[in-house]
């Protein structure tokens, strides 16, 4: 599935050991900090089709996925739920409301992505049996 990501490595080392040719590093360097469609793989691994035919493949911690325009998260109150990815921290979801016009009513907040995954696996999350304390 193609998704928009934005390249994130922290540590070129490891990438360094795994590739056959040392050229293919500037590859991974050019792009860290750049924005790409990519296909996400069934592991969570995403190939990036570069020009000239070249390709990198990103670990999923060497990459967040993005949100780039304002998109439907919900309605909630009579408003609707936006979301986006957070242009100051790749790592957080912006979230604002707003009224059927469009008109912004509460203004956009920051919250971590990881903190969104976590109290969406807490609320809606599949109970394998037994009792629930």
């Amino acid at each position: 599935m193609k998704r928009t990501i934005k390249v994130t490595i922290a540590d070129f080392q490891q990438i360094a050991e795994n590739l056959n040719n040392p050229g293919e590093l500037a590859l991974y360097e050019a792009a860290n900090g750049h924005i790409y469609e990519a296909e996400i793989e069934h592991d969570g691994y995403a190939v990036v089709d570069l020009p000239d035919g070249q390709y990198i493949e990103l670990a999923p911690a060497e990459y967040q996925i993005m949100i780039l325009d304002w998109q439907m998260a919900g309605e909630m109150d009579g408003l609707t739920l936006e979301t986006k990815s957070d242009p100051a921290d790749d790592k957080a979801l912006l979230y604002r409301a707003v009224d059927a016009a469009g008109n912004e009513v509460r203004p956009p907040q920051s919250l971590p992505k990881e903190l969104v995954k976590l109290l969406g696996d807490v609320w809606f999350a599949k109970r394998k049996g037994g009792l629930s304390e």
